[in-house]
């Protein structure tokens, strides 16, 4: 028995229906409507608590200073807050960290404020990055943690 003379089985020649193609746009427009519709499920990013205005970091014979401001960019009053500088190697690697706490006890939404540091020099450092807490050591989203060069 030859199966071209077996009664079960379908040939098709040139008139063979394109259900591959179907299938394969069908699969594309549903793929497509996937995307979309978790691109709209998705939150939009929280914004920032705290912005960095300025820094700068200075060795000054064994010590490092730091300077700089602040601002208070999100919609809550901050009690007490601390920032930390986390000085890094060249490779990237946090060599030693200094926290600093903000004059102000209060600062409102849009209020600036501050920072004054100094700290023995940590001869691998080489730059730094900002991070920042409230009282509650709750930590804070940064807008503009760095890395920043030390002078």
């Amino acid at each position: 028995m030859s199966y071209a003379n077996w009664e079960g089985v379908v040939r098709y020649g040139k008139e063979a229906p394109d259900t591959l193609g179907s299938m394969r746009v069908s699969t594309i427009v549903l793929l497509c409507l996937a995307l979309f519709a978790a691109a709209a499920q998705q939150k939009p990013g929280k914004s920032a608590d705290v912005q960095i205005l300025e820094t700068k970091a200075v060795r000054e014979g064994a010590k490092i200073s730091v300077d700089g401001k602040v601002r208070v960019v999100g919609d809550k009053t901050l009690h007490g807050l601390m920032i930390i500088f986390d000085f890094r190697s060249p490779e990237k690697e946090v060599v030693t960290s200094q926290r600093c706490i903000i004059d102000e006890d209060i600062l409102k939404a849009g209020r600036e404020g501050v920072f004054h540091s100094e700290m023995a020099d940590a001869a691998r450092a080489v730059r730094y990055t900002v991070r920042a807490f409230d009282m509650h050591d709750k930590e804070l989203r940064v807008y503009n943690p760095g890395p920043y060069p030390i002078e």
